[in-house]
């Protein structure tokens, strides 16, 4: 099997034997893709300029060969220019590729991702709000994966969700009316009123909905992610 010329993004790589690097990249059409760069840490000319590309964040053109999970990339070229980014704008976008490296299964093809991800990036070069940014990504990839939230009706009783009532979320079932005598209604355990609710399904942030957004989607993802901490998130402490 030979895939050539394929549009990709490096989202991790490590080193592999004397010089080498194992590469996960995000392509167009075939998913999370695994695969050796060889020979990209000599010191020769070729291979330093190879190993100048072989970096997150930069568009690629990718090609590679072979049956097993770990591809053999046979070349790795630039397909366009990015900005580049920094500081907390940078760790975003980091986060982004732990994240997707984390939980895309290899050769998985999730069709609405690549240019999902080409927008974040795009957007974080921008001047956008960080945290509205993530936000739309998070919630777009649960609804890529299976795990889209329902923020219109009541999990429990099918009815409508409402601005006046307070909900508990529960991650793979979905929203359910609080019961009285749940008195602590925070967003760290999980309560939500049905007007920030509402506000998140349409999209509309403004600082209430922006800080009940972030402990949702954390919350939503966490079951999916595991207990292994997150290492981008560290960077922003």
């Amino acid at each position: 099997m030979r895939i050539d010329t394929q549009p990709a993004y490096i989202l991790h790589s490590r080193e592999f034997r004397d010089s080498s690097l194992i590469i996960e990249c995000l392509s167009r059409d075939h998913g999370r893709v695994s695969g050796v760069l060889k020979g990209v840490r000599a010191s020769s000319k070729s291979a330093k300029q190879r190993r100048s590309l072989a970096q997150p964040l930069v568009p690629l053109l990718l090609s590679w060969s072979g049956k097993a999970e770990l591809k053999t990339i046979t070349s790795i070229e630039a397909n366009s220019t990015l900005p580049r980014l920094q500081g907390n704008r940078l760790f975003s976008a980091l986060y982004v590729n732990e994240v997707l490296t984390r939980l895309l299964q290899p050769n998985d093809q999730h069709s609405d991702l690549f240019p999902l991800y080409q927008w974040v990036l795009e957007a974080l070069v921008g001047d956008g709000l960080i945290d509205v940014i993530l936000r739309h990504f998070e919630l777009r990839l649960l609804e890529d994966l299976g795990y889209g939230l329902d923020f219109s009706s009541d999990v429990a009783s099918g009815e409508s969700i409402s601005a006046h009532q307070y909900y508990h979320f529960k991650p793979g079932s979905g929203f359910s009316l609080a019961l009285p005598s749940a008195n602590d209604k925070s967003h760290t355990r999980g309560y939500y009123s049905g007007e920030l609710l509402l506000a998140i399904g349409s999209r509309q942030f403004d600082q209430p909905s922006r800080l009940a957004a972030k402990y949702l989607c954390r919350q939503a993802l966490s079951p999916l992610l595991g207990n292994k901490p997150l290492k981008s998130r560290e960077l922003f402490q």
